[in-house]
């Protein structure tokens, strides 16, 4: 009895352990997909915020350059009202005497 007492653990050691070790490389290879996918869905998203954080400025820049020429033109169109302003101002003082 000792004997197969023996042999049955032999048995157990050499054929299950090895089993056991084998499912659990799986089980972890298994967790181990779904983190390198998310990893990768996590990469290109923060690629695409980078890409996306770059088009804002760049759009802010643009706005910033469109305000600039804006206020320039309204500055220039106040100027020329201020001009007709004051030559009729002159031609009705020459029309009057």
């Amino acid at each position: 009895m000792n004997r197969r007492a023996a042999l049955a653990g032999f048995l157990l050691c050499t054929i299950a352990l090895p089993a056991l070790a084998a499912q659990a490389t799986k089980a972890k290879a298994a967790r181990a997909e779904p983190a390198r996918a998310t990893r990768a869905r996590l990469d290109a998203t923060r690629g695409q915020v980078a890409a996306e954080g770059a088009q804002v400025e760049k759009l802010k820049a643009r706005v910033n350059a469109l305000e600039a020429d804006s206020h320039a033109a309204s500055q220039s169109l106040d100027e020329r009202d201020r001009k007709i302003a004051e030559l009729q101002r002159q031609l009705e003082a020459r029309q009057k005497p």
